[in-house]
Formats: structure tokens, sequence, C-alpha cells
């Protein structure tokens, strides 16, 4: 006998994507699509156990409509006989009492998932499955944590039973995916666990320290550039009293994010090199950023607008951002000041090139003027 299980994590659902403009209705769909996929695969598949590592929702308070939408597919499995547990992560964990209890906490009370509120204090379920006994261990994400302080150090896990699960939310030593935090030591976690399940980093991660798998699912759509080049799925298990029997990634179908850059050359009608090479990127599916790189003069970019390569890209992409984060723009040359010098110098200093390109019968009159200007300005107090 088997007992299978899918894992998932950092869902991000009802993001703000207040950066994609007319399209950010559009893109928070694109997370709870592939949120959805996860669900399809189970309902299909049906496997005994989905685990949500935290993150499910991208901030305290998602919209209505997506809440009901996560409530109708957590039903759907509590009608197949499909236990969902979940953690909730940085994003939809309270960090104060105004903030009220995690959006998590109402499927909790729904029944149709059992919520780790606990983000102090791990809780541990004992389950039995196809004649598997096993130990569930979930512990939400803790804001209040330092980031020094272990949030396993007072984890006492004693467990008989014949297979182990720890659900949580954090990002734990060796493991990786932009996140300068380390407060998970591997030396922490009881060596009685089979799997680790977290969440936190978007990347999908899985390596044994000792007798223990410790696995990220990562995200399930992409969040911002930095995941650009990342697979995005969630992860589908199986074990028995013992070991774990297989283990596979599944993709779903996050939107692609791609990246072109293209350095500024003035000297090349830079306006319709740019829009030449986007051309090339062009496609209706994808999120496109352009990034402009380059040492110019402020004179060349007299022609640049970046309004016009916006406009040029709508509708031939999802969305397109257009980025001068690697532009430098040179300072002009700073000009050297005058010489100081006083009125007579500086009218001594004009007679003198009148003279020296003047004729003979010239070179008298100025000459003349210029002892008759010095006398006047001397008499006005010029020195």
């Amino acid at each position: 006998m088997s007992v299978q299980a899918i894992i998932t994590a950092d869902n991000h659902l009802d993001p703000s994507a207040i950066n994609f403009g007319p399209n950010r209705g559009k893109r928070r769909k694109d997370h709870l699509k592939c949120f959805e996929e996860v669900i399809e695969f189970a309902l299909k598949e049906r496997p005994e156990i989905l685990l949500v590592g935290g993150d499910l929702f991208d901030s305290m308070k998602p919209s209505n409509a997506t809440r009901a939408s996560v409530m109708k597919l957590f039903r759907s499995l509590k009608e197949k006989e499909i236990q969902t547990f979940i953690v909730s992560g940085h994003h939809d964990t309270p960090k104060s009492i105004e903030e009220g209890a995690s959006p998590i906490s109402i499927y909790g009370k729904s029944e149709y998932a059992h919520f780790f509120q606990n983000p102090s204090s791990p809780e541990i379920l004992n389950l039995k499955m196809n004649g598997i006994e096993i130990g569930l261990a979930g512990l939400s994400f803790n804001p209040f944590n330092l980031q020094s302080e272990n949030p396993l150090s007072n984890l006492i896990f004693k467990s008989k039973k014949q297979f182990n699960i720890l659900l949580t939310h954090y990002p734990i030593q060796g493991f990786g995916g932009g996140f300068d935090e380390d407060p998970i030591l591997p030396s922490s976690i009881p060596d009685n666990f089979d799997i680790v399940a977290a969440g936190h980093f978007h990347k999908y991660q899985s390596r044994k320290i000792g007798k223990t798998e410790i696995l990220y699912p990562g995200s399930t759509e992409i969040s911002s550039f930095a995941e650009e080049y990342d697979e995005k799925g969630f992860c589908w298990i199986e074990f028995d009293q013992k070991n774990i029997i297989s283990k596979e990634f599944i993709k779903t179908s996050a939107r692609p994010h791609k990246t072109l850059e293209i350095e500024y050359l003035p000297e090349l009608d830079p306006m319709s090199r740019i829009k030449g090479q986007a051309e090339k990127m062009f496609d209706p599916e994808i999120v496109l950023r352009i990034k402009i790189k380059g040492n110019v003069t402020a004179d060349s970019l007299s022609s640049y607008r970046r309004s016009e390569i916006l406009s040029y890209c709508k509708e031939k992409t999802f969305h397109c951002f257009v980025t001068e984060d690697d532009l430098i723009i040179k300072r002009p040359e700073s000009i050297e000041p005058l010489p100081r010098t006083t009125p007579l110098q500086e009218l001594e200093r004009h007679f003198q090139n009148l003279i020296e390109n003047a004729n003979p019968k010239e070179k008298k009159i100025y000459q003349k003027a210029l002892v008759i200007s010095q006398s006047k300005l001397q008499e006005e107090g010029a020195w």
C-alpha cells in the first residue's frame, strides 16, 4: 500500500499587479489559473493529500471573488475525499491585531481543509491512510520570530508513526531563492521526519539531508523577472511505510517572461532599431521587458521616446515594460571659468586687440581712445 500527495506553495493568489496597468485583472487571473491546474490535477489523479506550504494568497485582503473561487476548489477536493492541509506564509499571516485573522482561516472553519493556524507552536496530527500511519506536523510562518531565532527550536517531535511529514513556510539553510534569511538550521530538523514540505523559495528545490527529504515545490506562477528562467509548478509524491517511492515535478502554464537587452546607439537610428529588435520578440502571451543600456550623452537622447516604444509593443505582447536602469548618461564637460580680471584690465585687453589689427593711422586713434577711456573709468572708481 502507498499514499500519494501533492505539494504546492507560494501561489500568491490575487496579487495587486498594479504595475500591469489595465492588464492587472488578467494578471490576477493568471495566478488563479495556475492554482486551478494544481486542483484539476488532484481531481484527476486522486491523491490522498494536498499540502499547501504558505502564501496561498499574496496579501491579507484578497478579493471576495478569489476567496469564493478557492472555497469552491477546496470543496471539490473534499467531495473526492482528498484531504487538504495548509500553513500560512509571509504574505497571508497577520502581522498585527488590526489585521485580524489570516484569510486562510475561513477554509479551516469550513472543514474543507485543515489550517495549522498557530505560528508559535507546531500542531501535530496523527493520520492513517491506506493502512499507513502518518505523523503530520504543521507550522505557519511567525512574523514576530527574530531572524536569528530558529522557529523549530521548541519543536519536540517523537512520533512513532511509519511516515512523518513537516509542513512549514520558512527558508532553510542550504537552499536559496533570492532571500537573505536562514532561520531554520538543518540540524534542528528532527531526524524522524521523512519529508519537510516547505514554502517561501519560489524555485523548485529538493534534496536529502540525512534521511529527510527537504522539498520546496516553488511557486505556481512567476512573480517577477527574477524568476524569468525558473520552471513553475508543484510536486507529486508517493510513499509507503518506509520510503518515498516516487517524486515528480509537474509544470503549470505560467505566463512566460522574457527580457530583451538593447544597446542604445545614437548613430544607428535608435528608435527604429529598438522597434525592430522588439518585433522579433512579439508574442501576445509573453510579458516582455526591454532593457535599454549603453553610455550616451544627454543630447543623443533627444529622439528617444519610451512612450513610443510602449505604444509600438501594445497588443503585440501581453504586457511590455521598458527600463533605462542600465543606461548611463555621460555628464557634459565642465566649462572652464574665465580668469578673474578688473574693468581696466578688460578695457586694455579690448583695445590691445584693436590696436594689433589696425593700420598705423588707426593705431594712434585707438591708443588715444584707450587713454581717455581709462581716465573716465578711473574717475568712476574703476580699478
